[in-house]
């Protein structure tokens, strides 16, 4: 039985470590031990159950929590306090544990690697609060209930994963951590508000083949020039989820991802945004005031961006090809680095005002090579450096006023014929 436990317990270890960045894969240990600790001290609760309330005589370097007592009595309670301030200790394993972990069950603990694998654990309120020396935490194949606090101001320099795991993660239980990355892979889960809040140390955040739902201000204020990087799965991403964050780039792949309103709000380092064979809808205001002369791409994506999606954002250039674009009133309005926009899909709808006020831009390139293209009022208005536009011949409509305030030499080709800005100003059907 112990083999079959170690075979399946060097798997599951595989899973997880495939998603951490490789230093930290090397540091961790290739396979645990589980046989469970001994000399913990037991308080039986005269039903067949007990409670864990100390660390007893045990000398375990690597402490593995037992499921059951000496006495065959099993354990529903890690105790308050119980291994508070542990020393002289490396790791803490739960393996299949069902139970409660007690309040500020661990606090303090010098130990440096985690493992909580399978079961159904509940970590309740600063279970590990203040556990600095924490540098590798692993949930395996869990499903988890981790209260709020539980690691608050944990983690220097540490790497969490989360592999196929389901569950709830609480209110601000990792606030203040020292995190450097955390990964979900192959997970079913919810973060709940402020729950990684001014982790400032984060270099990466990961979702990767997972249904994640991120409540409000999850990640504020978190992030030391951070990737975000999502690869399959759906990802729902809640109002100002990641507002101030100082995020580097972002990356979708393959993936469903839902942006609420103002949830990158004011992530002004941001110079990266690529999504690729996605379905991105992003709310109003999702990307407001974001970017330092930042890049996006879109290719092979369904967009679909609300009023004023990326408005005030600092944005360079703005591609995007294949599927289909649709931005709704002023969703990229005074973006004012904004200097290329160039759009290629099969539908694209742009609404009144779409990327209107932006005074750098020079160029734009809708369909050149097909694609059915419709354009609402004044979506180019008052770009006034705005010299060349092109459109391919799959335009259906045309509103008022589009490019009126753009550059004095501008020329606007459709389907191969020039025209000026006055000549369209009444539309074109």
């Amino acid at each position: 039985m112990k083999k079959l436990i170690a075979i399946i317990l060097t798997v599951a270890l595989a899973l997880a470590l495939s998603a951490l960045p490789v230093s930290a894969a090397e540091e961790a240990p290739a396979e645990l031990d589980l046989t469970p600790s001994e000399g913990l001290e037991f308080e039986s609760n005269g039903d067949g159950t007990c409670t864990i309330l100390s660390i007893g005589v045990c000398k375990d370097t690597d402490i593995v929590i037992p499921t059951t007592s000496p006495a065959g009595d099993t354990v529903t309670l890690i105790a308050p306090r119980a291994f508070e301030s542990l020393e002289d200790v490396d790791s803490v394993t739960l393996a299949g544990y069902e139970y409660e972990v007690g309040e500020r069950a661990f606090q303090y603990g010098e130990f440096e690697t985690l493992n909580i694998i399978g079961g159904a654990p509940v970590l309740g309120e600063n279970v590990f609060y203040d556990c600095e020396d924490l540098t590798a935490i692993q949930f395996v194949d869990s499903a988890l209930e981790i209260v709020d606090y539980a690691f608050q101001e944990c983690c220097d320099d540490g790497v969490v994963t989360f592999t196929n795991c389901t569950g709830t993660i609480g209110e601000r239980v990792f606030q203040y951590g020292g995190l450097l990355s955390v990964t979900f892979n192959g997970c079913e889960m919810e973060i709940d508000e402020n729950a990684f809040y001014s982790c400032e140390d984060l270099k990466a955040v990961q979702f990767l083949e997972s249904e994640m739902t991120v409540n409000e201000y999850a990640f504020q204020e978190c992030g030391d020039g951070a990737a975000l990087i999502v690869e399959g799965g759906t990802v729902e991403l809640d109002e100002r989820s990641f507002q101030y964050s100082d995020l580097d780039s972002m990356s979708v792949d393959k993936a469903e991802l839902t942006v609420g309103e103002n949830a990158f709000y004011r992530c002004e380092d941001l110079t990266s945004l690529a999504f690729t064979d996605s379905t991105i809808e992003a709310d109003g205001y999702a990307f407001q005031e974001c970017g330092d002369k930042a890049v996006v791409e879109m290719t092979g994506c369904t967009v679909t961006l609300d009023k004023r999606a990326f408005q005030y954002s600092s944005l360079a250039a703005f591609s995007v090809s294949g599927g289909a674009f649709a931005a709704d009133e002023s969703a990229l309005y005074s973006c004012e680095d904004l200097e290329t926009v160039i759009i290629d899909c099969d539908k694209v709808e742009l609404g009144e005002y779409a990327v209107s006020s932006c005074p750098d831009l020079t160029s734009v390139s809708i369909c050149t090579s097909g694609g059915e293209v419709s354009i609402d009022d004044r979506a180019f208005q008052y770009c006034e450096c705005l010299a060349e536009v092109t459109i391919g011949d799959g335009l259906t409509e045309l509103g008022r006023y589009v490019f009126e305030g753009g550059a004095e030499d501008l020329v606007i080709t459709i389907a191969d014929t020039p025209y000026t800005a006055d000549m369209l100003a009444d539309g074109l059907k």
